[in-house]
């Protein structure tokens, strides 16, 4: 779990999301996304990403213990409750991926999670 939490600070840290909001060099973008691109984002886009973070969390760790203990019932309500909040989702993901970039650091977090599963 520490491995998790410390991915998704270094992704805020991409964001620009930490303490002060500072953002990194353009390096660390790579070729996708300069500064500018981030700024472009909205602060209802910016707070999505996080709350779609925090999820991811949840989602990875519940994912682990599934793997681990397929008959844990608790863990089970949970990976029930969490596939409904992505449902909640839905609507607003739909809106903000007409955005280009913001598509573009969706897609980067996915990629995250998909290796950490």
């Amino acid at each position: 779990m520490l491995d998790s939490k410390s991915s998704r600070r270094n992704f805020f840290k991409f964001l620009g999301l930490t303490a002060g909001t500072t953002l990194i060099s353009q390096a660390s973008f790579g070729a996708h996304l300069d500064e500018t691109e981030i700024r472009k984002l909205t602060d209802e886009q910016k707070e999505f990403i996080l709350l779609h973070e925090k999820w991811m969390d949840e989602f990875i760790e519940v994912i682990r213990v599934q793997k681990t203990n397929p008959e844990d019932q608790e863990n089970n309500k949970k990976m029930i409750a969490i596939t409904e909040m992505a449902d909640e989702f839905k609507p607003k993901l739909n809106e903000f991926m007409k955005d280009g970039t913001f598509a573009l650091i969706y897609k980067m977090s996915l990629e995250r999670m998909s290796k950490e599963i």
